[in-house]
């Protein structure tokens, strides 16, 4: 029954009046049992901004599925009144999930992100930045890391940070710095791999899903991996939403370039970057991916427990409603699904092209290394030399085959189809009966006119494609551009939601926003920006406003040059300082004051100044604003499509370990990364779990935590502390490196061999 103590729990209670000779006795309602544990991951940039989404979307599409209640957990989500006010601390307020004794909920949210070293961080406009100006928290810590350093496949997890010594797309909200090497994500896969063995420890029949969002699937396919090379079991359903995982291994020349310069760098990888340099290959990429569903597909080798059938006994406490039945129903234990959408302006990146926007191809090309035998010709003939080479080959691989019968893949799109069988033309709907063909693109259709213009661009564009299918073209070429869609047929078909409750549609952008009066052709659907984001506007170095106005010259008295001369910095300075204390600023928070931040004298002597809005006018002005929409977060944000389509898609089983309340809590607790050593003098943030008091409410639980997980917790903790990566995290040796392979167009081979571990050391 697993290694932890099992602490007794109310699973009910209820007020009664006693009675002699009673009647009737007095019924009262007991929990039952969860029907599985579901891990909820975010991705790159995400403070868990769609996490109610998903559990209020999984928790109605259950009860529908099973026929019986549960109750999700409530968030602190930005509001109307938000818009007005500023929060001292946003990442602490928003967004933050609360349980209650109500609560009947199986997700588990995960939260996972980068912490910048102690002393290598500044401020910029009453922000915290790290050393490439990349906006932090109070806790010097970015939920889901800087968006930059999204990956497209596992090993450059282990790689130096992006580099970006410009920002090609100028987004105040979203700014493209250089960022810190990436090992952080893989502490963060540890973590996730240690929690699943921790609710198998709990109860080894117990089922757990993953509901992944872009990097978070790539963490989470990480996570198995690492769980397979310890023998464990992996989980045992995964769903992957908008995963930037990509099987393109040709990237355009422009982003061939970049790709020659690292950013930030993690001190343990210093001496083996040299091993990931260029491009994964094709070869590569769908090698792993391949392995790690074969993982998922495998479990532990035995018969999934308990069987289907069963889940209706009474040793099961009613973790099923009493007219569910088995038969009508789907076992999903041991299944992958992707959840990819065409619409996906991020992960349709030139850079990325991920499987989340493109789907699986049938035949994928691209290029892999071959161990191939040296020759030399003699007189005709070929002759070995004794010796091997490694070449690269171009191939064509049966990518969806290859992945096998239990990878399955469905299609969000709100783009309409002539559908071949009925000669009707309709929005494909999620969960129509399987397998059917889908064109990613028609001839007649612009794949970015949806978005936003400033969204169009460095995007990659799919081929145009006959539909339906040219049958005179070759069976690959036929194949070029199509999908096949080949997840199970649900009882009700339905519309992908890719509007959520979030869209604005260009009508309806607010009078008072800057995107207001785009030409036509130029505008798309936007968003509120949420208070986070609009903390990051001060720091991006495009979020301030500058205003011109005419102001006295600092020098107090008339000034007239021969030609026009600009301001020095200390004549600057003492224009800020007038002009707030003329405006009463002065006597405020400095990041309530404005500043002038250039100025020009004229021959005729006048000064013409450029003001810039404080900070915090600058944070209240983006609180107001809407940005442009590119449908990355479309499926995994719409709690529609999480109750009509993943909530039969996640697997049904043994729940037990979500089903006890305090274990419940401390898995919750180790799945969140943020866990606070108070300094002296320091103040508690609110929703951030102290460390004594994490290791006080669940001491029974660590302390018979096996080493190799109690190190992750503790190593996870003094990460979130001081930006210090633990000792102990994988290098590029092992047999990790059998299931997750690595080579690259530079010839570059990670194999299977021992590199000698490194001490606790700083980027």
């Amino acid at each position: 029954m697993g290694s932890y103590p099992k602490v007794p729990y109310v699973v009910g209670e209820d007020v009664a009046i006693l009675h002699c000779e009673r009647s009737v006795c007095k019924k009262v309602k007991i929990r039952r049992n969860l029907p599985g544990n579901i891990i909820v991951i975010h991705g790159v940039n995400d403070v868990g901004v769609s996490y109610k989404a998903v559990e209020h979307g999984l928790c109605e599409g259950l009860t529908q599925r099973l026929g019986r209640g549960f109750t999700p957990a409530s968030y602190r989500m930005p509001v109307a009144a938000d818009k007005d006010k500023l929060e001292d601390d946003p990442d602490a307020v928003f967004f933050k999930r609360t349980i209650d004794k109500d609560t009947d909920s199986p997700v588990i949210p995960f939260y996972w992100g980068y912490r910048e070293v102690e002393g290598k961080t500044s401020s910029v406009n009453g922000q915290f930045v790290d050393r490439y100006g990349n906006r932090l928290d109070k806790d010097l810590s970015k939920e889901g890391g800087p968006f930059g350093n999204a990956t497209s496949n596992l090993p450059d997890m282990w790689r130096p940070g992006i580099y970006a010594p410009a920002d090609p797309m100028g987004d105040a909200l979203r700014p493209l710095r250089t960022a810190p090497g990436r090992m952080y994500m893989v502490l963060a896969a540890q973590r996730l791999a240690a929690l699943i063995a921790m609710i198998r420890d709990y109860d080894a029949d117990d089922t757990v899903s993953i509901v992944a969002h872009s990097q978070g699937c790539l963490l989470s396919l990480l996570a198995q991996a690492m769980l397979m090379e310890k023998g464990l079991a992996p989980a045992d359903n995964l769903i992957l939403t908008h995963p930037p995982y990509s099987l393109v291994d040709s990237l355009p020349l422009l982003m061939r370039g970049a790709a020659w310069f690292d950013g930030g760098e993690d001190a343990a990888m210093k001496p083996y970057y040299h091993l990931l340099s260029g491009a994964q290959t094709l070869g590569a990429r769908l090698k792993t991916l391949v392995n790690i569903v074969a993982g998922v597909a495998k479990g532990n080798g035995q018969p999934c427990m308990p069987p289907f059938a069963d889940l209706k006994k009474d040793e099961h406490r009613g973790m099923v409603g009493g007219r569910w039945q088995s038969a009508e129903d789907c076992d999903n234990r041991r299944k992958v699904y992707l959840y990819f959408c065409p619409e996906d302006m991020t992960v349709a990146l030139d850079n990325i092209q991920g499987i989340g926007w493109d789907g699986v191809p049938d035949y994928a090309s691209g290029s892999e290394l071959i161990e191939e035998e040296e020759t030399s010709s003699l007189d005709g003939y070929s002759i070995s030399s004794g010796h091997t080479k490694m070449v690269e080959r171009k191939q064509v691989r049966g990518a969806l085959a290859e992945l096998g019968g239990r990878f399955y893949q469905r299609v969000f799109s709100n783009k309409t189809r002539l559908d071949p069988a009925t000669g009707k033309t309709t929005v494909s709907l999620v969960g129509k009966p399987p397998p059917f063909d889908f064109p990613l693109r028609l001839a007649t259709e612009s794949e970015q006119s949806h978005v936003e213009v400033s969204l169009r661009n460095h995007r990659a564009l799919h081929k145009a494609v006959a539909w339906p299918v040219n049958t005179r073209l070759s069976k690959v070429e036929q194949r070029n551009g199509v999908r096949t869609i080949t997840g199970e047929a649900l009882k009700q078909p339905v519309p992908a939601d890719l509007r959520g409750t979030s869209q604005i549609d260009p009508a309806n952008i607010p009078t008072t926003s800057m995107m207001r009066n785009r030409k036509p052709e130029d505008q798309g659907p936007v968003e509120e920006v949420d208070p986070c984001d609009a903390s990051v506007a001060p720091t991006s170095g495009s979020g301030m406003q500058i205003r011109s106005e005419y102001r006295p010259d600092p020098g107090g008295y008339q000034k007239f040059p021969e030609r026009e001369e600009y301001l020095s910095q200390r004549e600057l300075a003492l224009m800020t300082a007038s002009y707030n204390k003329e405006k009463g600023l002065h006597v405020k928070d400095k990041r309530d004051q404005r500043e002038v931040v250039s100025a020009k004298r004229y021959p005729d002597s006048k000064v013409v100044a450029q003001i810039q809005e404080s900070p915090n006018e600058s944070r209240l002005r983006w609180q107001r604003e809407v940005s442009p929409r590119s449908f990355h977060s479309s499926i995994i944000g719409s709690a529609k499509n999480h109750s009509q389509v993943t909530a039969y898609d996640v697997a049904i089983g043994s729940g037990k370990a979500s089903s006890d309340p305090q274990f419940y809590a401390y898995l919750c607790a180790v799945a969140d990364w943020r866990v606070k050593i108070l300094k002296k003098g320091e103040q508690p943030r609110d929703g951030i779990l102290l460390t004594h008091r994490f290791r006080a409410l669940y001491s029974s639980y660590l302390d018979v935590e096996p080493a190799w997980r109690q190190a992750i917790i503790e190593g996870n903790i003094g990460y979130y502390n001081s930006g210090s990566l633990p000792a102990g995290l994988p290098l590029l040796s092992g047999a990790l490196w059998k299931i997750v392979v690595s080579q690259t167009k530079n010839m570059k081979i990670v194999a299977e061999k021992k590199i000698s571990s490194v001490s606790k050391t700083h980027r």
